[in-house]
């Protein structure tokens, strides 16, 4: 299924590493009158799950969370999210 989001592809390579409940770190950035806190409300009654640590960045229009793999899959797939990032950077890139 195609993502509606820009994925950084590190941020892919987390989510594959981490399997389904593996927690993961990321940055989202939510477009435009979408609210960072609306987003996330609408994946944990999804999921039926809580990230462990939100941040939001309301002037940037950006969400920095923890939670687990499959639930940030669930907020990728999420129209509003239009760019998700690692909050890592790879040392060796190849």
């Amino acid at each position: 299924m195609p993502r509606s989001a820009r994925v950084d592809p590190r941020l892919s390579r987390q989510l594959a590493a981490a399997g389904s409940a593996g927690p993961v770190h990321a940055i989202l950035i939510v477009a435009g009158e979408a609210s960072g806190p609306a987003v996330i409300a609408a994946a944990s009654a999804a999921t039926g799950q809580v990230p462990a640590d939100v941040r939001h960045l309301p002037r940037a229009g950006a969400v920095i969370l923890t939670a687990p793999a499959n639930y940030l899959r669930v907020l990728l797939d999420d129209h509003r999210v239009t760019v998700a990032s690692a909050t890592t950077i790879d040392i060796f890139p190849w």
